[in-house]
């Protein structure tokens, strides 16, 4: 039987995994979708969203905290403040995807701000910053 610590960091893995791909489909559906067929694509997609993305964003910061608490510390760790730096951006980045996608269901031309519609790579460069600094611990 493995240990806490391996199921807990399986558990923040795994959610992480849904969450980025989630907020990748997001980020899609939202900057690529053309107006024609928003309402129903976004419908859908706000379902998914609510149930398996918000989630998995759970998830993440539950296991995560738990981890930090209970088995790395947060004293003397500085990639782990940095690391929480990106993890909260892309947690809001998340809200306002939530957000646009509701007020878009309502009005399909409606366009998000350069913010919002960029979110592929902001999504992808804070990934590889989060997973570098969680495994390289360069400070």
């Amino acid at each position: 039987m493995p240990d806490l610590y391996l199921c807990l960091k399986a558990l923040h893995l795994i959610s992480n995994f849904v969450l980025v791909a989630g907020l990748l489909v997001n980020a899609f559906a939202i900057g690529m979708v053309p107006p024609a067929i928003r309402t129903g694509v976004i419908e859908v997609l706000r379902k998914y969203d609510r149930i398996v993305n918000t989630t998995a964003l759970a998830g993440a910061w539950i296991f995560g905290l738990w981890l930090a608490f209970g088995y790395i510390g947060f004293a003397g760790n500085g990639w782990l403040h940095a690391k929480l730096l990106f993890v909260v951006l892309l947690s809001a980045l998340h809200g306002m995807q939530q957000g646009w996608m509701r007020r878009m269901a309502k009005d399909p031309k409606l366009d998000p701000p350069a913010f919002v519609r960029a979110g592929m790579p902001i999504i992808l460069v804070s990934t590889v910053i989060i997973v570098a600094l969680a495994v390289l611990k360069p400070f």
